[in-house]
């Protein structure tokens, strides 16, 4: 009977020594489990994009930014005549795509690297509607260049210093041509 029970007693710790380790193995899967669960859903924008007034053409690039980090990129498609875009912008994920998508975040848009007039609010339970409008910057126009007149240039001060300069030069020439005539004399 000792025998038994000895057999039995090393079962039963081996058996609760072998339930405690799984009882581990379950924590650490559960565990994996969390960590690996499904990113939060993106905030989905789209609506029409003029630029200038005008639809631009498909393919032309729409950028979406919080702050300073890209949220999003898509590109213009047409339906019929009217320039559409479809944007997801991810949910903030401090590993992939950090600084982006919390609730409430303003969205800035830009189509083919200008700004748009338009921003978005950042909610990822609404397809978000924001129809994109572009003014491009006109540049200044050039003033035509100047011809020249054949005159000196600048003020009336600076032409004065000229001709008085030259005119002190022509004057102490004289007047050393006409000591050097004495003196030869």
């Amino acid at each position: 009977m000792t025998k038994v029970m000895k057999k039995l007693g090393a079962g039963s710790l081996a058996l609760a020594l072998g339930a405690l380790l799984l009882g581990f193995a379950g924590v650490f899967s559960a565990s994996e489990a969390s960590a690996e669960s499904p990113p939060n859903p993106p905030a989905r924008f789209g609506g029409s994009v003029l630029v200038d007034g005008k639809a631009p053409v498909a393919g032309t690039a729409i950028e979406a930014k919080i702050g300073t980090a890209t949220c999003g990129v898509a590109t213009v498609f047409m339906s019929g005549a009217e320039a559409r875009y479809i944007l997801n912008s991810p949910a903030l994920d401090p590993g992939a795509t950090p600084n982006c998508g919390t609730d409430g975040a303003v969205v800035a848009f830009y189509v083919a690297g200008i700004k748009a007039n338009e921003t978005g609010t950042w909610r990822n339970y609404d397809f978000n509607t924001v129809n994109l409008t572009v003014t491009t910057p006109k540049s200044p126009t050039p003033k035509p260049p100047s011809t020249g007149s054949g005159t000196v240039s600048g003020s009336g001060a600076e032409a004065a210093w000229l001709f008085a300069a030259f005119g002190f030069a022509a004057l102490a020439f004289g007047i050393g041509g006409a000591t050097v005539a004495r003196r030869s004399r």
